[in-house]
């Protein structure tokens, strides 16, 4: 059989960026400055290829790019690993649009295999792989957490759930009883993955996830559109929910709280952050204070547990003003636009349903730092555009085998 060269370009990129951090050596980061540096070659030679949410992502990452530099901080480092990000967000595009079956299946392999790896390390190891110290005061009180392959419990959310979706995408492309078990398979390991590191907000959001995979595989398709929901009020019902929470306005939703997230109405003492994150916001509200480092963070937040402002909104706004607020929003309502034109119900619910286990990650954690999130985001946004792949190639195989056949 033959592999396609830009496949297994693409495959050494995805390998070298999805590395988990833990197996780090010299020379990953050395190959990945290569790759980086061919994927500007490849995404120009391939433009025409790039879809509406590349676009976006370049807004984004210049966005916050020109709000840190202004404001007089970064450095080289600040600047190629979220331009590394954005690259490999690009390519990952162009790819999925030349060859959406294969991209989505090396990314699922590699993503697959760390996280069977991490899910072993959980088993064999469940007070961590190594703990890391953290002296609070001057009078030596310590604490050790556990971390693992993905690190600490809250690193490893999106790893699953880019697994659950990579491998619900996997069978939908291709239909077989294979990809089927697979899809099951990974349901059971990622909801226990957030189980075993106890998890409340991930566990909620990997359940999610399954939810709409065991959908998506489980029942027949259907066309029946009139009971759809519209993906711009899952929009616009998280940034409402969100802001009733950083303004201390659900206490109504004790309860809830309490039995989902395992957490009180101070959100295990994040309320402190978001009002001290909100205020630094108010200070520079049209571009923000930029990038800040864990250090300054903590210093802003007022304490040495707070590296970010713990809702991902939030950080956009503190971080990257209304500029980069703007440039968010208008990148989600591109992803429910596409989610809105999906024609087959169950892949149109699914969508919608992993998009919501996103946005129950981001309301507690900030996560658009990472490549997990975008490759995430891409892939929702680019579920609408499957959909079309998938049946013009199932036609194409059945008019294969008729003209066979004849």
């Amino acid at each position: 059989m033959k592999v396609k060269k830009s496949i297994l370009l693409f495959f050494l990129y995805a390998i070298v960026i999805f590395w988990p951090d833990y197996f780090f050596f010299r020379g990953i980061n050395y190959l990945e400055n290569i790759l980086a540096a061919y994927s500007i070659v490849f995404i120009f030679n391939n433009k025409k290829k790039l879809s509406f949410f590349s676009a976006v992502t370049m807004l984004y990452f210049a966005s916050i790019l020109l709000s840190t530099f202004l404001q007089g901080g970064g450095n080289i480092h600040t600047l190629v690993s979220n331009v590394k990000i954005m690259l490999f967000v690009m390519v990952t595009d162009i790819e999925i649009e030349k060859d959406d079956y294969d991209t989505i299946n090396v990314m699922w392999l590699l993503v697959f295999v760390f996280s069977m790896i991490n899910f072993i390390s959980l088993i064999l190891f469940p007070q961590g792989v190594y703990q890391v110290e953290t002296l609070w005061n001057e009078w030596g009180t310590i604490s050790s957490s556990p971390y693992w392959i993905f690190g600490y419990k809250n690193s490893h959310a999106f790893w699953y759930l880019l697994l659950e979706l990579l491998t619900v995408l996997k069978w939908h492309l291709n239909p077989t009883s294979k990809n089927k078990l697979l899809t099951y398979i990974s349901i059971a390991v990622a909801i226990t993955a957030q189980l075993l590191v106890a998890s409340s907000t991930a566990t909620v959001a990997c359940v999610l996830g399954a939810v709409g995979a065991f959908y998506s595989v489980s029942f027949k398709a259907g066309n029946n559109r009139n009971r759809q929901i519209n993906s711009y009020w899952i929009v616009a019902l998280n940034f409402i929910i969100n802001g009733m929470m950083i303004f201390g306005m659900t206490r109504f939703l004790g309860p809830i709280i309490q039995s989902l997230f395992n957490k009180d109405l101070t959100f295990s003492n994040r309320t402190n952050a978001w009002a001290i994150a909100f205020s630094s916001f108010l200070e520079k509200p049209v571009f923000g204070t930029g990038i800040l480092s864990a250090d300054e963070t903590r210093k802003i937040l007022g304490s040495l547990s707070y590296m970010h402002a713990h809702n991902e909104w939030l950080q956009c706004l503190w971080q990257g003003g209304i500029l980069l607020f703007g440039i968010v929003i208008l990148m989600l309502l591109l992803i429910a636009k596409q989610n809105n034109e999906i024609q087959n119900s169950k892949l149109k619910k699914m969508s919608d349903i992993f998009l919501m286990a996103v946005f129950v990650e981001m309301a507690f954690e900030v996560w658009l730092g990472s490549h997990l999130t975008w490759m995430m985001l891409l892939v929702i946004y680019r579920i609408g555009g499957l959909e079309r792949l998938s049946i013009i190639n199932r036609t194409r195989d059945r008019q294969r085998r008729i003209g066979r056949s004849e």
